[in-house]
């Protein structure tokens, strides 16, 4: 194989954030909370300008392709074809974009560090129910994190995700997931008028909780996969409920394009105050928001 040659000019930030990574804005060297392992300190060293990372709690090191092809579950020829389609002109959504062909989903058994009806107090104190915790089948573990399970259209357990209070990033995601082929909560639904779509995993089930049926993305664009899955919905329409920042409206963008011309699709307005749905707490204002969506 003839390898993609990375120049020195290559956007690691760009890439890196593009890939779910969270790093801080305007600095070449730094730490982070490693992605492979359960860290409760930044333990990670990524230098953009060399393009390389360290775990120096022993997950490993090497370049920064290596590190985004292991984040990622992918193949060497996958991550090569990547940076061959993107070496002159990178889009924050190429990785996105990029799907393989392959819709298969590993069933995977929880971790053993998952501990089932079990939920960290942070999370009651942001408005959701053990009901609602229950329903989706979530835990937590030793660090405090609230874990949820991810499954596929047919109920198997494919990966979960963990949500971190306070550490960065946020959001850990099991090894190998294929975010891009699942719409989390899509099992679970029933026959429905509407169904809201969301990015994040705790948007999606704060909905659930509010009355409104809905399922995530696990991310801010809408894949090729995912597409065929919301087709496949017992809904008569397509609400899109992304974040209220750039990267959101961007994802709303692209999405409407995608799916306005084979699904009735609508989309709500959050007033500026608000990130994303999660942090509407008055049911009033957000039932007034949906009922009120726009129509593309």
């Amino acid at each position: 194989m003839n390898h993609t040659k990375i120049s020195n000019t290559t956007d690691w930030e760009k890439i890196l954030l593009s890939a779910d990574i969270n790093i801080p804005y305007g600095r070449t060297e730094f730490s982070i909370i490693c992605p492979f392992h359960v860290d409760n300190v930044p333990s990670c060293s990524i230098n953009l300008d060399k393009g390389v990372w360290i775990c120096f709690a022993g997950c490993g090191q090497g370049s920064l392709k290596g590190f985004i092809q292991r984040k990622l579950g992918w193949d060497e020829k996958q991550v090569e074809e990547v940076f061959i389609k993107t070496e002159y002109s990178l889009d924050l959504d190429f990785f996105e974009e990029y799907e393989p062909t392959d819709n298969y989903l590993k069933v995977v058994e929880l971790s053993d560090e998952f501990i089932i009806g079990e939920y960290p107090k942070w999370i009651f104190k942001r408005g959701f129910t053990k009901d609602i915790l229950d329903t989706w089948g979530c835990g937590t573990n030793k660090y405090g994190d609230l874990m949820i399970p991810i499954k596929d259209e047919e109920s198997r357990l494919v990966g979960w995700v963990t949500r971190r209070p306070s550490a960065t990033p946020k959001y850990l995601y099991s090894t190998g997931l294929k975010k891009s082929k699942v719409l989390f909560g899509a099992d679970s639904l029933v026959p429905t008028p509407f169904v809201c779509v969301t990015e994040g995993t705790l948007d999606a089930m704060w909905l659930r909780q509010h009355g409104y049926p809905s399922v995530a993305l696990l991310g801010m664009h809408l894949s090729n996969r995912q597409k065929e899955l919301l087709s496949k919905l017992r809904a008569q329409e397509i609400v899109l409920c992304l974040d209220n920042d750039e990267a959101g409206k961007t994802g709303l963008d692209k999405a409407l394009h995608a799916i306005g011309n084979t699904l009735m699709i609508s989309y709500i307005k959050l007033p500026d105050e608000y990130k994303d749905v999660q942090e509407i707490k008055d049911y009033k204002l957000l039932d007034n928001i949906i009922n009120k969506r726009y129509y593309w």
